[in-house]
């Protein structure tokens, strides 16, 4: 029991003086807003390039080489929210425990 109480009582001590020392008034802060407002600058002017559109191209999906998972149909017993066509579906499985 007098162990205990030699330990606690510099705990509290540094507890009480961290509480304290943040507490005090410090200095004034200072604003890190520019006092100069910025001035805008010209740009040299540029040629434009004669093609302007940009190319697409289809890049075939990671996800298409990976193999169907055995996931049982979603049916009228589980829980849903959304239209029933979506194009997407997701499904979270869960374990409350």
């Amino acid at each position: 029991m007098v162990k205990m109480k030699r330990t606690i009582i510099p705990f509290l001590l540094t507890v009480g003086l961290s509480l304290l020392a943040g507490c005090q008034k410090g200095a004034t802060p200072t604003s890190n807003v520019p006092t100069v407002s910025p001035t805008a600058t010209p740009l040299p002017p540029t040629s434009a390039p004669a093609s302007t559109t940009a190319a697409c191209r289809a890049v075939p999906s990671i996800f298409a080489s990976l193999p169907a998972l055995n996931v049982p149909p979603v049916t009228d017993a589980d829980w849903a929210r959304g239209p029933a066509d979506a194009p997407v579906t997701l499904i979270e499985y869960s374990d409350f425990q």
